[in-house]
């Protein structure tokens, strides 16, 4: 581990350094077109090299958690000039994921380090970035789960950050899609752990409006799983007032189910067709509006799972 948190930080230090030349050599007076296409191909590089750093980093958190902090705070005066907005996006959104592995794998990183990092996270959701959105909003979901009463005053600014970005016009367009999904799924998190000071019929609403996340299919899990253990408790939140959400909450359902078990692992999906056999007579017609417009492979998936069968 030592060996490896060595390596890293060379490699951080080496990207580092290359970083800082840039500037000084853009500003030399023999500087020319040339000179601009190797300083181009060197910045890419750096930004490989970085990345692969933020991967090791990861890798070493995930192994290691709270044993691999020390190494990773070694690294911090490395790692925190790249979050300045005046570094190029790719370098910022590297940062972004290393405080988002160290929140996710380390306690005591999430114990010592949320309240200040919370800020950072809320400020690049607002990014016209979308990767930088998407590992903004990921780190948000990671704290409102994992740190629910450390996070509870940064509620209100997580649940503007994430309507924001869920409420975009363009909110589900292929650039942005994987940042919605992240951003759906840190609001279910919300709903889950922070009704004390967020208004939980607000929230269900926004999350059910969203429904359903088809781009980044570990976070889709995530919420289904949500969405299903809650349905199966009849969360009134989620169902709307007078079941207003049923609708929209069985089209959902059937388009996850179409897609086998790439959205919904085989235990929720299964339970998940059995709300719809309950759901169904709620709404006459919609399961059956909603599985017309599926492709064969996706109808013959959904069959199986109202069968109680797995799809192969």
């Amino acid at each position: 581990a030592a060996a490896a948190a060595a390596a890293a930080a060379a490699a951080a230090a080496a990207a580092a350094a290359a970083a800082a030349a840039g500037p000084q050599r853009v500003s030399a007076e023999d500087f020319d077109e040339e000179e601009q296409e190797a300083l181009a191909a060197e910045n890419e590089a750096e930004e490989e090299l970085y990345d692969q750093v933020g991967s090791c980093l990861g890798n070493f958190l995930q192994a290691f958690g709270d044993a691999a902090l020390p190494y990773v705070e070694g690294l911090m005066p490395r790692i925190a000039p790249l979050l300045d907005k005046a570094r190029p996006d790719e370098e910022r959104r590297i940062a972004l994921c290393i405080i988002d592995d160290m929140l996710e794998h380390s306690a005591a990183g999430r114990a010592k380090y949320l309240n200040q990092l919370m800020p950072v996270l809320l400020d690049a959701a607002g990014s016209s970035h979308a990767d930088l959105r998407q590992c903004a909003v990921y780190g948000v979901g990671i704290g409102a789960a994992l740190a629910p009463q450390l996070f509870k005053p940064h509620a209100p600014a997580a649940l503007a950050a994430v309507t924001a970005i869920i409420s975009a016009p363009d909110a589900k367009s292929d650039d942005n899609e994987l940042a919605t999904d992240n951003a759906l799924s840190a609001l279910a998190a919300l709903l889950e752990h922070h009704t004390d000071v967020l208004d939980a019929a607000q929230m269900a609403e926004r999350l059910v409006s969203g429904l359903p996340l088809r781009c980044d299919a570990v976070e889709s899990q995530k919420v289904n799983e949500f969405l299903v253990k809650r349905l199966e408790a009849q969360d009134a939140a989620l169902l709307g007032p007078a079941h207003c959400h049923l609708p929209k909450l069985v089209e959902a359902f059937v388009a996850v189910l179409g897609r086998g078990t790439e959205l919904a692992e085989e235990g929720t999906a299964l339970r998940m067709a059995g709300l719809l056999h309950s759901m169904g007579p709620g709404c006459p017609g919609l399961v059956d509006a909603a599985f017309a417009q599926l492709k064969d492979k996706q109808k013959a998936n959904f069959t199986a799972f109202m069968a109680g069968q797995v799809p192969k």
